[in-house]
């Protein structure tokens, strides 16, 4: 190829490896740069090496219809789906409009298309061709994006190609992923010169030089400036065009083309620019609307402007459908879309080409559109559905209609992850929100993307004159509304703790609310505002709360919340199940991602470290695709956490300081203090009490899981020799404790004190811990409580009962996976006198930990009976690559047949769930 041996070079060499691993390329460059005579040539060079082609274009369209890109892409092989996991073949097929069943959600859409195509792969190579990424529909961006950051050993090449000037997609769809770019620049004036000699014109050597200069290196330029030259007369031909850049002088070039054309025929080629996928038997038929000919088309075809093959018709060029559509007459192209609304058998296509056709507001039009939504909606397809109710809106006459589309457009974006354009939508609609229940939408959408994304969020003060608002000129108006918008202060007050002062306030402008009803909403506002002081009422009460809930997504993770914050971790850890596994049947990923947090950080709590890594791997798998900062930070926090205990601390800081990188966009107390409390183990493991100490003092920051870590933070003090600074911390804590009654703190405010006593008193607050650790559950601070009883059981040289202690402490940190304090026990044994501890059960937790967490993650769903397939959808992999890690994990556990692994993790299941067994 003329000018560009270099990246031909480039391609051939990826195309070699792509035998042992997935590639992804990228082709950027101006229009006419010559992207798609390269791609051609690297697809030329792949089907020499007998690859199969997989193709799709992107359209220049006001209609594009969700996944339409993508289903022109896995057309050809649809017939192999029934290899695909349930799951995922019911929501690539409901995706595709085959079948009609729940919202599917967007992770295991993704999922199918990538296990589709490696399913294809295993029999022989892939190429992907995505010609004009910039104007594929955003759903199908968003498929081809997650399956470009997962290409690894299946051989699968893609080739994308974009346009870089112009008209592109909002923002950089492929920054961060693992793929080639080749940026194509102008030929030079010698590769100019030798491509111009190969395009079969006469050119005079003045004609000749002019070309050379307006076409400035761009070979669909050199091709068609030369042409138009010679063709036209006078020596002006390309006057009018020379201070334009590339793109519009080709634009002009093609126009004047356009121009010389009979009228009807330029009637149907605007038919043509308009249509999204221009099918001709449509566009004869809108044609015969305004009067026009199938016959009009036929000087176009000699034209050589457009071909027709297979029933459609296709454009020379896009620059072609892109000059005739620019150069038509509002009234012109409103004339199009109208006929062609008219003849399209696709509803939601009909109705974006009415919409396009309407030049002032038409409740008919935005109601039709507001069905294409929730059409889209259906099929998953939320970008579209979301841009189809954002135009519903813009024509909708009545305001308080408009608002409330602006507003189910701005949940579904935030569900969907899509927190820029769901911050937009809400900044939209909140001036001019009037509905009750609309404002109530709105600002939980507000505190939802504050919490996740960092977005900003309504003030406490903000949403207290709100309440009042909406209580009318007696206080008395809608009592169920004011008390959804005070749960919402109350839940951000959670994320980012607030003064005594302020949150009192918000809780007397609830109690002052008479609601109608029994109003869960108002029990966990009350519950988040004040849990010292209404845990003994409000927790008997949280079953019944569950219950009420069970189909409430938003509602389960506030009752999550609520239930941490009155310490009942068994509850808090039910609801952040339920919470969990509702938004994964719902589709929503922002929810899901946030529920799945949760639920890891009480495995964590409940010290179950190998659940909790189960759920982190998940929601890690999800959030890397959408933008939720705060949610990645806080995930990676907790993975910070679990790593501390594990003892794989070199892993732990660097996660931990990507957490802190993430958050640094837009801190959350709570997210913070989870680092501090992940910073505040690594240090002590490394025996850095100082800095322990340092790191631990700032989770306070966050009440909740200051009283979580105050064990922690006193055993960091006392060895930092702080113990003047942490006693009044811990007394006031234990104030708290007494009043609450949960036992989870007893323990920890226990070991606290028995840390901080005098010799005579310690072993009373250590024996009183342990009672109360064994009444919680909590099997790792339990262990911990032992560990620390049975060193100091050993300084009184009371080795006997210290080796009791730390016996157990032993049994439960290897059943756990807990290695960072393995180490420090079997010391203490030995200083104890045990010569040979626990050799055998050390061995197979060693085994274990050879596993990556994944690796585990999978082998334990297989020990229970479940196929690649049904994991496969249960940990949002391909079965493909589940299969891959389990044959990964088995020489790592010494096995070699699926029916082992049950054998081979029967000692860390069972850890998980034992409570070590008592002697005192």
């Amino acid at each position: 190829m003329i000018g560009r041996s270099e990246e031909l070079a480039t391609l051939r060499s990826i195309i070699t490896q792509v035998v042992t691993t997935g590639q992804a390329v990228i082709v950027e460059g101006e229009a006419g740069i010559g992207k798609s005579a390269l791609i051609s040539e690297a697809v030329q060079l792949t089907v020499d090496a007998g690859f199969r082609q997989l193709r799709c274009t992107g359209m220049q369209s006001e209609t594009t219809a969700g996944f339409a890109s993508l289903h022109e892409l896995l057309h050809p092989v649809l017939g192999q789906i029934h290899t695909l996991p349930s799951r995922q073949r019911g929501a690539l097929l409901t995706a595709f409009g085959f079948e009609d069943g729940p919202e599917p959600d967007r992770l295991l859409i993704s999922l199918a298309v990538l296990g589709l195509l490696e399913e294809i792969a295993s029999q022989q190579p892939v190429v992907l061709i995505v010609e004009d990424l910039q104007w594929l529909d955003a759903s199908t961006v968003e498929a081809i994006t997650f399956v470009a950051r997962r290409l690894t050993t299946a051989p699968i090449l893609m080739l994308i190609a974009a346009r870089t000037s112009g008209e592109v997609l909002a923002g950089d769809p492929l920054t961060g992923l693992p793929l080639t770019r080749i940026n194509l620049g102008p030929f030079t004036v010698g590769e100019s010169r030798e491509f111009l000699d190969t395009v079969p014109v006469e050119l005079t050597r003045e004609q000749r030089s002019r070309v050379l200069d307006e076409a400035a290196g761009n070979p669909l330029a050199l091709r068609e400036f030369a042409t138009s030259v010679s063709t036209t007369a006078g020596d002006d031909a390309l006057s009018p065009f020379g201070r334009l850049p590339t793109t519009r002088r080709l634009e002009q070039n093609f126009l004047g083309t356009v121009s010389a054309l009979p009228f009807g025929c330029r009637r149907m080629l605007l038919l043509a620019a308009t249509a999204h996928d221009p099918v001709v038997n449509e566009l004869f038929a809108a044609g015969q609307l305004l009067g026009l000919a199938p016959s009009e088309l036929d000087a176009a075809e000699r034209a050589g402007l457009v071909s027709v093959s297979g029933g459609r018709l296709s454009f020379r060029h896009p620059l072609v459908r892109s000059a005739v559509y620019g150069a038509a007459t509002t009234t012109e192209r409103g004339q199009a879309h109208h006929a062609l609304a008219e003849v399209s058998t696709d509803f939601s296509r009909a109705a974006w080409h009415r919409a396009a056709a309407s030049d002032k507001r038409d409740e008919r039009v935005a109601a039709e559109l507001e069905e294409a939504a929730e059409q889209a909606r259906r099929r998953g397809a939320q970008p579209e559905a979301v841009a189809a109710l954002h135009r519903a809106a813009t024509l909708t006459p009545n305001v308080g209609d408009r608002v409330r589309r602006l507003a189910t457009a701005a949940e579904i974006a935030r569900r969907a992850g899509a927190t820029a354009v769901s911050a937009r939508l809400v900044e939209e609609a909140i001036p001019l929100a009037g509905d009750e229940q609309v404002v109530v939408g709105l600002t939980s959408t507000q505190l939802l993307l504050s919490m996740t994304a960092g977005t900003p969020g309504p003030s406490g003060v903000e949403l207290m004159g709100l309440a009042r608002r909406l209580g009318g000129a007696e206080g008395t108006d809608h009592p169920a509304e004011r008390i959804a918008v005070l749960w919402t202060a109350a839940v951000g007050y959670y994320g980012q703790p607030a003064s005594d002062e302020a949150r009192h306030r918000v809780e007397a402008e609830v109690l002052a609310i008479e609601p109608s009803r029994w109003d869960p909403y108002r029990q966990m506002a009350l519950g988040l505002l004040d849990p010292v002081h209404r845990a003994a009422e409000l927790r008997p009460e949280l079953p019944r709360l569950a219950a009420a809930l069970s189909e409430d997504t938003l509602g389960l993770q506030s009752l999550a919340l609520t239930s941490e914050s009155l310490q009942d971790l068994p509850m808090a850890f039910e609801s952040w199940s339920m919470a969990a596994d509702r938004a994964r049947r719902t589709g929503f990923q922002s929810d899901e991602c946030q529920a799945l947090r949760g639920r890891a950080n009480m495995h964590l709590m409940l010290g179950r470290l190998l659940p909790a890594l189960d759920d982190i791997e998940r929601a890690m798998r999800m959030v890397e695709d959408q933008a939720l900062p705060v949610t990645e930070a806080a995930v990676t926090a907790i993975a910070a956490r679990v790593m501390a205990w594990q003892g794989d601390l070199v892993r732990a800081s660097a996660i931990l300081a990507r957490s802190r990188e993430r958050a640094a966009e837009a801190p959350l107390a709570l997210v913070s203090a989870d680092q501090a409390w992940a910073g505040g183990l690594i240090a002590l493991a490394e025996q850095r009490y100082q800095s322990a100490w340092a790191e631990l003092a700032d989770v306070a920051n966050h009440p909740v899981t200051a009283m979580w870590a105050v064990a922690d933070l006193t055993e960091a003090a006392v060895r930092a020799g702080a113990h003047v600074a942490v006693t009044p911390i811990v007394e006031s804590a234990a104030r708290d404790a007494e009043v609450m009654g949960a036992a989870h703190l007893d323990m920890l405010i226990g070991r606290s004190r028995a840390l901080l006593a005098p010799e005579d008193d310690a072993e009373l607050h250590f024996r009183s811990a342990i009672n109360s650790g064994v009444a919680a559950g909590t099997l790792l601070e339990l262990a911990r409580t032992r560990l620390l009883y049975g060193e100091w059981l050993r300084r009184q040289r009371r080795p006997l009962h210290a080796r009791e202690q730390l016996g157990q402490a032993l049994r439960t940190f290897e059943a756990a996976g807990a290695r960072a304090l393995v180490g420090r026990v079997l010391a203490e044994l030995r200083a104890a006198g045990v010569a040979t501890p626990s050799a055998s059960h050390r061995h197979r937790s060693d085994a274990i930990s050879l596993l990556t967490p994944q690796e585990l993650q999978i082998a334990r769903l297989a020990a229970r009976g479940m196929t690649n397939r049904e994991i496969a959808d249960q940990v949002y992999l391909s079965h493909r690559t589940v299969s891959t890690h389990l044959y990964k994990a088995f020489p790592k556990l010494g096995i070699t047949a699926r029916g082992q692994l049950r054998e081979a993790l029967k000692r860390a299941d069972d850890g998980q769930s034992e409570l070590p067994r008592e002697h005192d």
